[in-house]
């Protein structure tokens, strides 16, 4: 077979007819959330939620199984209460996401308010480079979307793409919609270091579990946890500086506050190995701080603490 068609071939087969049908089904459920008022999106929000908790128990499972390695001394009736509201707030960011593609900028932006903003504008005159220290943490896809908005300086941020090719094309759109640049996850280096060169802050997502060569075991909630060490390498490399943010869902459920701390003190002995491993320490701590003062709000749904040694989770 002639080469080029030979790939075309290997393109159509990868797209899946089932992925087209998933995304055909979920459309007119994704038009109609995209049509909620953001309080209403927030209401039913956070009923999927209370839903998701009862009925997926995997997940709820996983939850709770987190809570009780970051909080040991947690009651149970605590810990299942604090479940429910993390399954709540994810239902309230998934319901919220689809409207973040219709609603006017300014519609978006109001919603808003920044604490901290001194540190990032600061970072920006002064620095070799911005890596953004966040997780999920509020409503994160907001964060990266308003902050995109300001374009001063641009964003990019690091993101693995959904499995479902069709989705996928959705949510870029959406994410894609204030000027940011996607970098996906796999082989993510290169174009980081790239877009600090060309000026752009860049956003990591540093919560989850990383296993396999790059994962760095380091203390989080008192317990090893693998941990990427890709924004501690890349600082040390450039000699960008690190500033965390992360978004805060409001009393009321619709608003939200960005808030940007000081920027990471990054320890730079010249011995690469330490330095990143006690700068990925330094990241995971103030990310651990983050969820202990918004519990709520960080998604326990994921097995974070996967492969750490005595620790064990039910299911795959």
């Amino acid at each position: 077979m002639i080469p080029v068609f030979r790939q075309a071939a290997a393109k159509i087969s990868a797209l899946r007819p089932a992925d087209l049908l998933v995304f055909l089904l979920a459309w007119p459920l994704l038009v109609g959330c995209s049509l909620l008022a953001p309080a209403w999106a927030v209401r039913v929000g956070k009923v999927a939620g209370v839903l998701g908790f009862y009925l997926d128990r995997r997940h709820r499972r996983v939850c709770l199984r987190n809570l009780a390695i970051a909080f040991p001394s947690m009651r149970p009736a605590e810990k299942w209460r604090l479940a429910l509201r993390a399954f709540e707030n994810l239902g309230k960011t998934l319901l919220e996401f689809p409207g973040l593609g219709r609603r006017p900028q300014e519609d978006i932006e109001k919603r808003v308010r920044y604490t901290g903003l001194e540190h990032y504008l600061l970072a920006t005159r002064e620095s070799k480079g911005i890596l953004l220290l966040t997780g999920h943490v509020g409503n994160w896809e907001m964060m990266a979307l308003v902050q995109g908005f300001r374009g001063d300086p641009p964003l990019a941020f690091v993101a693995r793409p959904l499995d479902n090719p069709y989705l996928e094309r959705w949510v870029a759109g959406i994410r894609g919609r204030s000027g940011n640049r996607m970098i996906n996850k796999r082989g993510a280096l290169r174009q980081v270091v790239r877009y600090l060169r060309e000026g752009f802050a860049v956003g990591l997502l540093m919560d989850q579990s990383t296993t396999g060569p790059d994962a760095l075991f380091v203390d989080f909630f008192s317990t090893p946890a693998g941990s990427s060490a890709a924004i501690a390498y890349l600082a040390v490399r450039s000699g960008a500086r690190i500033l965390p943010v992360y978004a805060v869902r409001d009393a009321e459920g619709a608003g939200h506050t960005i808030c940007v701390e000081a920027p990471v003190p990054l320890q730079r002995t010249g011995r690469k190995h330490a330095d990143v491993l006690e700068n990925t320490r330094r990241c995971q701590k103030i990310l651990e701080d983050i969820i202990r003062r918004h519990p709520a709000q960080w998604f326990w749904m994921h097995r974070r603490w996967k492969g750490a040694p005595g620790v064990k989770y039910e299911g795959r």
